[in-house]
């Protein structure tokens, strides 16, 4: 099932992006570069083609802010982000795209709670092209103090992606919660939560037969939704789309460098339950700087 709608989201977080940027304050520039690992980034099952894959990323940042009034802040920008898998050429990856934000603090005082509603919108680029794709998501926020050392982070999402094939489209919605701890001025530790229900893709190794490419495992051969052969890894996968539930949980450290400056290291597990069960433990480290 091909999302529909993308382009009139997309044109209107354009437009409520230029209206915004007309009368604010900025630009603010914000950069990040992280290294990245993936234990199982074709989403397969054991002997069914677990492949690992290591990327590095980059992004930058650039934000405009409007005063609505004294406890309501919109912010608009744009956000373009570069991968370099140095394992897989196929998912070398480059994405651009605005953002929309309003944020609203419900009280006074540091220990008031604060509330946000955003929209944004990407295209993403890939080395191999049927995944290239446009995406859209909006996206609600709450975040709460409980003292000077203790944050709550609370956020769901709700999102849609066209992609040249059908196999790389689909629709999900999540919601995630993050716990920081900030021990002294420099470090802060991080307690990371999250599920997701929707379309994800799936690589098995594939074998060619006179039927033509079939996974390696036959049982997968059964496996619901759109497939199709890609050449993104170094042997034949077979690549299926489906319907799943994605639990995560995670730890971090992100000790300051700087006043604008910090260092993230994170780890986070993903359990995914469909027609099989795939874990993908993802391990990052990386550098967020504030201009």
């Amino acid at each position: 099932m091909r999302p529909t709608g993308s382009i009139p989201r997309i044109l209107t977080a354009s437009l409520l992006l230029s209206a915004a940027r007309a009368a604010a304050d900025g630009p603010y520039f914000s950069s990040s570069a992280s290294a990245i690992w993936q234990d199982n980034v074709t989403n397969a099952t054991p002997g069914d083609g677990v492949l690992g894959a290591f990327t590095l990323e980059t992004g930058v940042d650039v934000r405009w802010l409007r005063s609505i009034d004294f406890s309501t802040i919109l912010s608009s920008g744009l956000t373009a982000t570069a991968g370099c898998c140095t394992t897989f050429g196929g998912l070398d990856s480059f994405a651009f795209g605005p953002r929309v934000e309003l944020r609203h603090k419900a009280g006074l005082g540091p220990l008031a709670p604060t509330l946000s509603l955003g929209l944004e919108a990407d295209g993403v680029l890939f080395g191999d092209s049927y995944r290239s794709n446009l995406n859209v998501a909006a996206e609600a926020g709450f975040s709460q103090r409980f003292g000077d050392n203790l944050q709550l982070v609370l956020d769901g999402r709700v999102g849609a992606c066209a992609a040249r094939s059908d196999v790389f489209s689909g629709g999900f919605r999540s919601m995630g919660a993050t716990l920081n701890w900030d021990l002294d001025e420099t470090w802060r530790l991080k307690a990371i939560g999250g599920w997701r229900d929707g379309d994800i893709v799936a690589d098995y190794a594939a074998e060619r037969t006179p039927h033509g490419w079939v996974p390696i495992d036959t049982g997968a051969y059964n496996y619901a939704g759109p497939w199709q052969p890609v050449r993104t890894f170094s042997e034949p996968f077979i690549a299926y789309r489906g319907r799943a539930q994605t639990w995560s949980c995670g730890a971090g450290v992100s000790p300051a460098l700087g006043r604008h400056t910090s260092l993230v290291l994170e780890f986070v597990r993903y359990d995914t339950g469909a027609y099989d069960r795939y874990v993908d433990n993802v391990v990052s480290a990386g550098v967020v700087h504030h201009f």
